[in-house]
């Protein structure tokens, strides 16, 4: 399996995994203010089913927005730099990323073996408290595969792939043209 149809089918996954929790949510917490709008009844259990969905599309969705790079980031030193030092930091930073995100996954699959997991009851729903933290745990587990595809990807770019003028696309994503802005360096003498 090459890379691109390992990328397009994780991408599917992930984009129907956050896309189906955040649309559950939606839909329950419409269906239950109606329902209780129109009929009166209450569903007891709605709200607290409700926060589990938006919890597993925050984890989903951490996962897909690592896949667009639209995660916040300190990233002075790669914007300042081009070449080989810009893909060293790059490549640093999606390390740190894999490492921390193999820590977690690590924790978030330790905590469901915990006894407390295994024993503790959800209120309204009346789940056992590990099927709402797998959320959690397969969430970063995708965060790690992401961040493993994603290093695999900076490590095989050559560097000149990785070099783009960020000022410029900062300045496109406020919808000014770089020229309107641009400084002239030549002195008045020069002319």
């Amino acid at each position: 399996m090459t890379m691109r149809t390992f990328d397009k089918y994780l991408s599917r996954v992930e984009n129907f995994l956050a896309g189906a929790s955040l649309i559950g949510a939606t839909a329950l917490a419409v269906f239950a203010v109606l329902l209780r709008n129109i009929t009166g009844d209450v569903l007891f259990w709605s709200e607290e089913a409700i926060i589990y969905l938006i919890i597993c599309s925050t984890f989903f969705g951490a996962v897909v927005t690592l896949r667009h790079n639209d995660h916040v980031a300190v990233d002075i030193m790669p914007t300042l730099l081009k070449g080989k030092k810009k893909k060293f930091f790059v490549v640093l930073g999606g390390l740190a990323t894999l490492v921390y995100a193999g820590f977690i996954a690590y924790l978030s699959w330790a905590l469901i073996s915990e006894p407390f997991s295994r024993t503790t009851i959800t209120p309204a729903l009346k789940l056992p408290l590990w099927v709402v933290e797998l959320s959690l745990a397969v969430g970063m587990t995708m965060f790690l595969i992401r961040a493993a595809e994603m290093l695999i990807r900076a490590i095989k770019a050559p560097a000149e792939e990785l070099d783009k003028d960020v000022f410029a696309e900062e300045a496109a994503a406020v919808g000014i043209d770089v020229n309107d802005i641009a400084i002239d360096d030549t002195k008045e003498g020069d002319r």
